[in-house]
């Protein structure tokens, strides 16, 4: 092409702008949809809310890219840079400038071998820090009190979890809803643990929960994306209440797993690992109760059998005065029994039962009895060892002073342990009778507690309803 006398032919003067103006027309008419594969670097996201970010390959050839606020509100895992992804979007240019970039309109993740290449690369370096150290892990409490459930309230998991602890030892769910996947998803959990631990600066009148359960239902990889951020996983190893991780399903394996005290593989199995189930604790109960008994007995016939052979002289009043020291010990189990009544009573009135361990009671009393048994024996042994003989007409009538004692210390063991278990709170409950607390938590136990209309939360048996409380006009 001979260019001499281009300026006096017939081809089109462009200004500057009108060639950028073509330029961007031409790359967006035939470059409207391009799918692209690149690494995240230079990751920035203004004030705007605007994301800019730049693409390359292996050859370090790079493109600009803008993904607009709109739609980064919708990316619902964690840009970082480093990251392979795969986008979609449109070629235009910034024409002051001429410079060409892309516009992403969908983004994610190149692959499920590039996310778990993500995860693995952080696991490593939380587990450098120590992070998922056993000798870090808290111990779950036997029988919690409260139990704090941080999911989504539009899922199944709340509702499997709630099911299961009502089947299997019913006690008070303190719940924080929170969003489970999406960009938003992993502050708002870390958020939630931070502030459940210092409920209790934060809200003196809301009791904080033992353990905790942070998890979610089943979903893909990226779904479970916010339990393997690093905010939430760093919020669960600061978290003074022990956690239990329940993401997903049983094969799902997110990091919140490694850095929880207890992983449990689905919600309903945290429900069953944070609680026992309340029948099997009745029958070690009893079990446990029914073997003190018999060692007891069989302690005391041992005993009888080995020294009713032997004569002791002043038997009878050494009988005796045992007989007065245990109606002294009678009197002031008598008192004491009596006043644990009367504190039981008062606590149930303020809706603060104090649960006593059976077990605990028992195997105090064994250790009581035994010391006693001991000692009666050091006493009967320094007794023989001094004087006995033959005392040929009397064990009959010994035996039988005997037996009535033991049978007399059974039947008031017996009416003790009855008493006990009548007064128990969820035997109450099970015969009909239910309890009407106000919004303040506090009991309503009086007809002239009701105002015009009371909201009330009565407690069953089995469950709580709320309730409005109207009182009948004269």
């Amino acid at each position: 092409m001979n260019y001499n006398n281009t300026y006096e032919s017939n081809i089109k003067e462009y200004t500057v702008t009108e060639l950028s103006n073509a330029l961007k027309k031409t790359l967006e008419v035939n470059f409207d949809i391009i799918h692209l594969r690149g690494e995240v670097s230079g990751l920035t996201t203004a004030t705007s809310g605007h994301v800019y970010l730049s693409l390359k390959d292996k050859n370090n050839s790079l493109i600009d890219g803008i993904i607009w606020k709109g739609q980064a509100s919708r990316i619902n895992f964690k840009l970082e840079d480093g990251m392979e992804v795969l986008v979609i979007g449109r070629l235009s240019t910034y024409a002051p400038r001429s410079k060409y970039n892309i516009i992403i309109n969908s983004i994610e993740i190149a692959g499920e071998g590039a996310l778990l290449k993500l995860i693995e690369e952080r696991r490593r370096k939380l587990a450098e820090e120590g992070l998922f150290k056993e000798e870090f892990k808290k111990t779950l409490p036997f029988i919690p009190e409260v139990i704090g459930i941080i999911t989504t309230d539009s899922g199944a998991a709340f509702d499997d979890i709630v099911v299961r602890v009502k089947q299997r030892y019913p006690v008070k769910i303190l719940f924080y809803p929170v969003a489970v996947q999406g960009p938003g998803a992993a502050g708002q959990i870390s958020k939630a643990i931070n502030q459940i631990n210092n409920l209790s600066k934060l809200k003196k009148n809301i009791q904080a929960p033992d353990i905790l359960i942070v998890g979610r239902g089943g979903g893909s990889l990226e779904d479970l994306m916010a339990f393997n951020e690093e905010e939430v996983v760093r919020a669960i190893f600061e978290s003074k209440i022990p956690i239990i991780s329940a993401v997903g399903h049983e094969i799902d394996n997110s990091l919140s797993d490694y850095v929880a005290d207890v992983r449990a593989p689905t919600p309903t199995a945290a429900a069953e690992i944070a609680l026992p189930d309340i029948s099997v604790v009745k029958k070690n109960i009893d079990v446990f109760s029914n073997t003190i008994f018999s060692s007891i007995q069989n302690r005391i016939n041992f005993n009888k059998e080995k020294y009713k052979k032997y004569i002791l002289p002043n038997f009878f009043k050494i009988i005796e005065n045992k007989i007065q020291s245990l109606d002294i010990k009678n009197s002031e189990l008598i008192y004491k029994k009596n006043s644990f009544f009367e504190s039981t009573k008062n606590k149930i009135s303020q809706n603060k039962i104090e649960f006593h361990s059976p077990l605990n009671y028992c195997k105090n009393q064994m250790l009581n009895l035994s010391s006693k048994a001991k000692l009666l024996g050091s006493v009967y042994k320094n007794l023989i060892d001094k004087k006995y003989y033959l005392f040929a007409n009397k064990p009959e009538s010994i035996n039988e002073k005997y037996n009535k004692i033991i049978t007399s210390m059974r039947l008031k063991y017996i009416k003790s342990s009855s008493a006990l278990e009548a007064y128990n709170y969820t035997n109450i409950l099970e015969k009909g009778f239910a309890l009407i607390k106000n919004e303040d938590n506090q009991s309503i136990i009086r007809s002239k507690s009701v105002t015009k209309d009371t909201k009330a939360n009565i407690h069953f048996y089995d469950g709580t309803i709320k309730a409005l409380l109207k009182k009948k006009g004269k």
